[in-house]
């Protein structure tokens, strides 16, 4: 019975999704620029609440870089175990699908098995399936089953006590802090120029740990232009 073990794509790893979706939900560099003005002569906080705000943002992104770190490093410690799949047989004979099933997890096997039993059932029961054909299915199923099983919980394990799901949790939790910090920061209406040149460096830092390039002389003239047209 082949049991094979996929490396999934590097797209569909945790850190990605979570840095596509900063990128997103922040709603980009416009809204730095242009959703709330750069600077505003009325109304601004004082200096020490924007300077709280960008500190704020920092540390959220300190502690994210080091959750991903670990959960990066956990990761790459699994390797492949990272990503266990295990195969139905397959082919004309098989008890479960023409074409090899695959599972990834204990749990969606489960489930599996059980919609078999009761399809089982359900052709023995409407005289489908007289009582050999029956036995020889079911305990097919029962045993194919079993193995697949095994095989996957004991990867699951190994996962488990790799720590890597806490990390995982870890990160989520840092990414959440993270996102609302550098929202904050995009929100700030500034007071001076200084606060300007502040924020138009905070949002360049955060866009270069996502791989965006900005220009930071553009981005401060852009927010500053702003300030001017108040």
């Amino acid at each position: 019975m082949p049991n094979t073990c996929v490396r999934a794509a590097a797209e569909g790893l945790p850190a990605i999704n979570r840095r596509k979706a900063l990128a997103f939900l922040t709603g980009g560099i416009a809204a730095a620029a242009v959703t709330l003005p750069a600077v505003v002569a009325n109304g601004a906080p004082a200096a020490s609440t924007v300077q709280d705000v960008l500190s704020a943002c920092h540390a959220a992104e300190n502690r994210l870089g080091t959750c991903e770190t670990r959960e990066a490093s956990i990761a790459e410690a699994l390797g492949d175990a990272l990503f266990p799949e295990w195969k139905t047989p397959g082919g004309v004979a098989s008890r479960w699908s023409h074409v090899p099933m695959t599972f990834r997890t204990s749990k969606a096997l489960e489930a599996e098995i059980e919609r078999r039993r009761e399809l089982i059932e359900k052709s023995f029961g409407g005289g489908l399936m007289n009582r050999p054909a029956y036995e020889r299915w079911m305990g097919d199923i029962e045993a194919q089953g079993k193995e697949g099983l095994a095989w996957l919980r004991e990867r699951e394990a190994v996962i488990d006590a790799s720590g890597y799901h806490d990390a995982s949790d870890q990160t989520d939790e840092a990414f959440t802090e993270a996102r609302a910090a550098f929202q904050a920061v995009m929100e700030l209406r500034c007071e001076t120029i200084e606060e300007v040149r502040a924020k138009a460096a905070c949002i360049i830092r955060v866009y270069k740990r996502l791989g965006v390039t900005i220009d930071g002389d553009d981005l401060v003239a852009c927010m500053s232009s702003l300030c001017e047209e108040d």
